[in-house]
């Protein structure tokens, strides 16, 4: 049994190119509102854009870097409150060592 994704809250990282953009467009097909993160602030813009001459979706933008867990701490604590509860987590950011 599928859950209804309509007005579920989900918080993409890794969300501005690939596999992230990809479930961006799918998720917010399904009614769902986006919490979009990534490093590039402008690609993640270029996103929203698209996405919303597609369909009629809620975006917030997090402009981070989640090797850098303080300021994904930070931005988390500063989402606004009707954004806090986030229902669905697709944790796609890729780490780099080396």
């Amino acid at each position: 049994m599928l859950t209804s994704l309509t007005h579920q809250t989900v918080l993409i990282t890794g969300a501005s190119s690939g596999i992230g953009a990809s479930c961006a467009r799918f998720f917010a097909q399904a009614g769902a509102r986006l919490i979009l993160a990534a490093r590039r602030q402008e690609k993640l813009e270029f996103l929203v854009t698209d996405l919303q001459q597609h369909c009629s979706v809620e975006t917030l933008t997090l402009a981070l870097d989640v090797q850098q867990p303080d300021a994904v701490a930070k931005a988390l604590e500063n989402l606004p409150v009707d954004w806090q509860a986030i229902d669905v987590l697709i944790n796609n950011a890729g780490l780099s060592r080396g």
